[in-house]
């Protein structure tokens, strides 16, 4: 599978994320894998406008759209405590919700200056859109975020991010969130490219040995992933690689992601990230 999603996609970085490799709770053991968990959803939309308002109560002002997707989750508190800490800096959704905004507005006061020295009003008219989504694969708990802005340029910037959480959790007690590194062999980094590059040509069409850099991509030898997931289908799995604009091709190729089939892989595999492949 070679996906290519033409969207305004260049990364733009709004808050710094704390990533964990594990997260501390209140262990429950097997009993995560029973507990149902639900998503619902929260969302927060607010207009900003640029200060000062120079006509008819700011309507002729620049402005910024700000749209929060977000998700509260309930049925497993430990799981939820877990996500909270990754995906919201250790806050429930309406708190992350309020700082990220109030951070946003800041950001865009700041400019108010550069606005009134221009005077190009189109150039100042921002947008935010942050959508965290959900899905269940059993014993895997996964989120995609989506973060979406404009802040003058040619196009806007959007990047994918992939969360993948084990609600059993390592050691069978505590929920925790996955790193790649917990999946893959510490030796088996180079071959793991080595399968990535080779999945990636079939997905493209190409030979064995065609050189990705005259099809599309900037390099023969792909970088390593920032973004993975755990996919299934039917009865088979296996672990997707996901590529932002700008990482391994142009930004006019959009997102790359392509899927390795867990008989490819299981050779780099950890015990743990066959086990989490298998249930």
């Amino acid at each position: 599978m070679f996906i290519i999603v033409m969207k305004n996609t260049a990364f733009f970085s709004i808050l710094p994320l704390i990533l964990l490799s594990a997260c501390q709770n209140v262990p429950q053991g097997a009993a995560n894998l029973k507990t149902h968990t639900t998503y619902a959803p929260h969302a927060r939309e607010k207009t900003v406008f640029l200060p000062p308002d120079k006509a008819d109560e700011g309507e002729n002002n620049p402005s910024m759209k700000i749209s929060l997707n977000l998700l509260e989750i309930a049925g497993n508190d430990s799981l939820r405590d877990c996500m909270y800490r990754v995906l919201y800096e250790n806050s429930p959704p309406a708190m992350y919700g309020d700082n990220l905004i109030a951070a946003l507005e800041e950001r865009y006061a700041a400019s108010a200056g550069v606005w009134e020295e221009s005077g190009a009003a189109s150039s100042f008219n921002w947008e935010y859109i942050e959508t965290v989504e959900a899905s269940d694969l059993g014993r895997v708990a996964q989120i995609k975020r989506t973060r979406y802005e404009f802040a003058g340029g040619a196009h806007g910037s959007q990047t994918e991010e992939f969360f993948v959480f084990d609600k059993a959790g390592a050691d069978g007690e505590t929920p925790n969130y996955v790193l790649l590194d917990d999946i893959i062999l510490p030796d088996a980094q180079t071959a793991l490219l080595r399968i990535i590059e080779s999945q990636l040509r079939r997905d493209a069409g190409l030979s064995e040995d065609a050189p990705l850099s005259g099809n599309g991509f900037f390099d023969d030898a792909v970088k390593s992933p920032s973004q993975f997931f755990i996919a299934r289908e039917g009865a088979s799995s296996g672990v997707g690689f996901h590529w932002n604009p700008y990482e391994i091709a142009p930004y006019v190729r959009g997102y790359v992601e392509t899927v390795v089939p867990y008989e490819a892989i299981q050779d780099t595999l950890t015990d743990y990230g066959k086990e989490l492949l298998r249930q």
